[in-house]
């Protein structure tokens, strides 16, 4: 009998900490406003609408190949995930209907997971994935939902989006997990401070995939207006700082790169799409 409630009081427990644990992922969802899964973006709780307008990009003191700062122009309103694509997000995507297993498998002949990444749970964000598995993520996504081109932002995007006008003065602490605060892994998505344009962890958690192939020397010869990087290269871009950098790499026009085949621990993805149905 003794052994019967032992058993009983340790299923209660566990069956406790288990909605203790989905309380907190419900609360976080409500606190933000939306929640992380599928339904975030295809009902727009999960994006935020950005406007059309012009930001000095670059830095002075950042490295050689965020020189010259230089003036770009966004020339159409566009819409930006408010968080980077969540684990449960991924999942819904490249699951298959109806039990099938079939491989999934991107245009480099790589398979792709279907529950990527090093750190696992639903709220946080996807990592572990190459800019070739993001490519087969997004092809499957724009054939569920119609309504929208679905793509990466650009690379000037990206870093207007995290500018934000330069005008909302925050923390580190409280818009990042950094390494000083991130215990050496990812967080929840939206546990943090969104900037001035409600779009959360642009800097810190997992740095994301743009769209545009890297060079060295774009910025001296890139066009004003919505410029979408070189034609061609062997690397591609990532944008933002990561769960593992310190406060010096946590500046919005800092570049990051690697093959397009390559699945990072501390790189993942923010989705953009156009803001008028087509």
């Amino acid at each position: 009998m003794a052994g019967t409630e032992q058993s009983f009081s340790r299923r209660t427990l566990l069956r406790g900490v288990g909605v203790l644990a989905t309380c907190r992922l419900e609360t976080l969802a409500m606190q933000s406003g939306f929640g992380y899964g599928l339904t975030a973006l295809l009902d727009g709780t999960g994006m935020a609408r950005i406007r059309s307008g012009e930001f000095q990009m670059g830095s002075t003191s950042g490295n050689a190949d965020e020189r010259p700062v230089h003036r770009v122009r966004i020339s159409q309103d566009f819409e930006i995930g408010k968080c980077e694509v969540t684990q449960a997000q991924w999942e819904a995507v490249m699951g298959e209907a109806h039990g099938a297993t079939a491989a999934l498998i991107n245009k480099d002949g790589a398979t792709v997971s279907r529950n990527p990444g090093r750190f696992k749970g639903a709220s946080l964000p996807v990592e572990s994935v190459s800019w070739a598995d993001v490519e087969l993520f997004l092809a499957r996504l724009n054939a569920r939902d119609t309504r929208y081109v679905w793509r990466l932002p650009t690379e000037a995007e990206w870093e207007y989006v995290c500018r934000a006008g330069d005008g909302h003065e925050t923390s580190l602490e409280a818009t990042a997990w950094y390494q000083a605060n991130s215990e050496a892994q990812t967080h929840p998505v939206a546990t943090k401070e969104p900037n001035a344009w409600g779009v959360h962890d642009m800097q810190g958690n997992v740095a994301e995939w743009v769209s545009d192939w890297y060079s060295p020397d774009y910025y001296q010869n890139s066009p004003v207006i919505d410029p979408k990087g070189p034609e061609t290269g062997s690397y591609r871009v990532f944008r933002g700082s990561c769960w593992h950098n310190g406060p010096e790499k946590s500046r919005a026009s800092i570049r990051g790169l690697d093959f397009p085949v390559s699945r990072l621990d501390y790189v993942g993805f923010r989705l953009a799409r156009a803001a008028t149905s087509r």
